[in-house]
């Protein structure tokens, strides 16, 4: 189980790292300074995304979000069949 944890942490971290790199990669590439702040934010959620899916995997609350999603779908469903 730690182990599990330790590598969860260990990806996040290079993916961290990479997403550094091709962040830097895509604020150098950009023309003029017009549009740098909506790119950084753009940037800034897909890192918190990013950093958000090991913790989900860990608790697993990917499956439990899932299942919530198809319990509430067949809800509607026989909602609109009623």
């Amino acid at each position: 189980m730690t182990g599990g944890i330790m590598q969860e942490i260990l990806n996040m971290v290079r993916y961290v790292a990479v997403f550094y790199l091709l962040e830097q990669m895509v604020l150098n590439l950009l023309p003029g300074k017009m549009y740098e702040r909506y790119v950084r934010f753009y940037l800034g959620l897909l890192l918190v995304l990013l950093l958000l899916q090991p913790v989900l995997r860990i608790f697993r609350l990917t499956e439990q979000m899932d299942a919530a999603a198809l319990v509430q779908e067949l809800e509607q469903e026989v909602e609109q069949l009623r």
